[in-house]
């Protein structure tokens, strides 16, 4: 049986110990130079190890393995944006993601200047001046952004403005990467 399958990901069993704490002498003459992840202790090792810790009711913290990766769109709902305002959009991913494409519909790109995007209180941009929405059409190239990971419900966010004379019904997708 794996490690990982003995008591999960990121679980606790008891409080006495910490991550990666010392445990000598803890078992005796046994000697664990770290509480999990050790990389020189066989599989066997670790699980016995945790089935003391169980035992003992301390603690063991398994770091979570990431099983999927995969790519994805966050949806920004779709706004009305009236003549000369700015609004900013968000959006709140509930798995780990990266964003790496921002994709705005050509129709409505011309009349959108993009003045910032962040994730989390972080902005992505390296300067505060506006970026044409043009820019990030679906047929944009060179438009890699390699954005910053959001965690879990964490806001990813749009701040534009609209420079046309009329409304515009702004929408748009960031493509990325979501991990869980």
């Amino acid at each position: 049986m794996p490690f990982e399958d003995i008591i999960g990901a990121e679980d606790i069993i008891g409080a006495d110990v910490a991550y990666g704490a010392s445990l000598d002498n803890m078992f005796g003459a046994t000697r664990y130079p770290l509480v999990v992840g050790a990389e020189d202790q066989a599989e066997a090792n670790k699980a016995a190890f945790v089935r003391q810790l169980a035992a003992r009711h301390a603690a063991a913290v398994v770091p979570r393995q990431v099983t999927k990766a995969r790519e994805y769109p966050l949806g920004f709902p779709t706004t009305a944006v009236l003549a000369g305002a700015s609004a900013t959009i968000t959006s709140q991913p509930q798995v780990p993601f990266r964003g790496r494409r921002l994709i705005i519909p050509s129709d409505i790109a011309g009349s959108i200047l993009i003045t910032d995007l962040k994730v989390g209180k972080n902005s992505m941009f390296p300067t505060s001046n506006p970026v044409p929405g043009r820019a990030f059409t679906e047929l944009g190239v060179g438009v890699d952004l390699n954005l910053d990971t959001a965690q879990i419900s964490q806001l990813v966010s749009l701040s534009i403005t609209n420079t046309s004379l009329a409304t515009v019904s702004f929408n748009a997708t960031i493509i990325g990467t979501a991990v869980e």
